[in-house]
């Protein structure tokens, strides 16, 4: 269905995107300054689409159900997914995590992400999301383009990040190699 397979295309892009980023990154380019860093960023992009795809499948996030949280060193709480009113400044600061450890929960995320796609119909991304405090409330679509568009602006910020750090600025061009820019 064209609708999924939209869907499926924007979040393939984040994937390969986000896949061709971090891989030459190391733990010290992660946590460089600015802040938010590019290791947080990374994180809370798959936070994100792990805690809104895993609640409209119905099932248990992998940030805790496949024990993602203990890997990264953290409690495994489901509500904890980077919003800016959660975590402070220090928190931020002291968020450690590897590229390796960054892509393979992104992946298994991606994966369910997919998997949940190629289920949905038309009327499954019309369903409404009983969330009252959102007028109108929010469809399934809805949701799933807001998930999209958060990972967008993470894989973004995360792009333009690796460039300042090692450019200067936005300057692909300059790069061995400048495909890890895209």
């Amino acid at each position: 269905m064209a609708e999924t397979g939209v869907l499926l295309d924007a979040f393939t892009r984040v994937y390969e995107s986000l896949h061709r980023t971090l891989p030459d990154l190391t733990g010290e380019d992660l946590i460089k300054e600015p802040h938010p860093p590019i290791g947080w960023l990374a994180w809370r992009l798959t936070r994100v689409m792990d805690s809104n795809v895993s609640r409209l499948a119905g099932r248990e996030q992998l940030w805790t159900g496949d024990g993602w949280a203990a890997r990264f060193g953290m409690p495994p709480e489901p509500a904890d997914f980077g919003r800016g009113a959660s975590h402070t400044r220090e928190q931020v600061r002291a968020f450690r995590a590897s590229a390796e450890l960054l892509l393979a929960y992104h992946h298994a995320t991606y994966e369910r992400m997919k998997a949940y796609l190629e289920t949905l119909t038309p009327e499954d991304l019309a369903r409404q999301i009983d969330e009252p405090q959102y007028q109108p409330l929010p469809t399934v679509a809805v949701r799933l383009v807001s998930v999209l568009e958060n990972a967008m602006t993470n894989e973004g910020q995360i792009s333009y990040l690796k460039a300042y750090h090692r450019l200067g600025g936005w300057f692909p061009r300059e790069a061995k190699d400048p495909a890890s820019f895209r």
